[in-house]
């Protein structure tokens, strides 16, 4: 592996200072309550130096998210359970980061057609379902970028639903979602 030179290795520490200040600041007194010129305060470097590295403070949002679904999507693959077991996993995992991140995770679904980070959960999302497919667990008829769409959709709006009236239980309701998901709206014991 190169080592890397001196200058990139400042730069990584500047990104680094930058990021984790800013999530100290959002964790301390929240993301609308946090300024730019606070977090380059709290990282010692100048104003325009934020902007160097980061779009706004929605990127580092956006970062921040991209992390945390990068961790649930590896949970999810890592899990040597059923497809549903899997997805499970994942949603049971994205459910408690939009539970404890509330503020955040708000900034990250508000901001997310503006940005190609976090597309990271979706890719993982199809190739959970493509695996599944591969394996026979599920139907093949259905294309699994469709699959993720339909999912992430019912997914996002139960959140938004969540978010707004401040109403249920989100992990719960992600349960509701993958039974709907997988098993549809007939009663099994008509369709015998």
């Amino acid at each position: 592996m190169p080592e890397i030179s001196r200058r990139e290795r400042k730069k990584k520490e500047t990104y680094d200072r930058l990021f984790h200040s800013a999530m100290n600041l959002f964790q301390i007194q929240g993301y609308e309550h946090t300024s730019v010129e606070q977090i380059t305060q709290q990282a010692d470097v100048g104003k325009g130096t934020f902007y160097n590295y980061f779009e706004s403070k929605e990127a580092v949002v956006l970062e921040f998210s991209k992390r945390k679904y990068q961790d649930m999507i590896a949970a999810g693959r890592e899990a040597g359970y059923s497809l549903r077991e899997r997805l499970d996993n994942v949603l049971r995992g994205w459910a408690e980061f939009m539970v404890s991140e509330r503020e955040l995770a708000w900034v990250a679904v508000r901001s997310r057609e503006q940005a190609e980070l976090d597309k990271g959960l979706h890719y993982g999302i199809i190739g959970i379902l493509s695996h599944g497919q591969r394996l026979g667990e599920i139907s093949k008829r259905f294309d699994p970028v469709f699959l993720a769409e339909s999912l992430e959709g019912m997914v996002l709006q139960h959140f938004m639903h969540w978010f707004v009236t401040r109403e249920g239980n989100l992990e719960d309701e992600m349960k509701e979602v993958l039974s709907l998901f997988f098993d549809g709206l007939i009663d099994s014991q008509r369709r015998a």
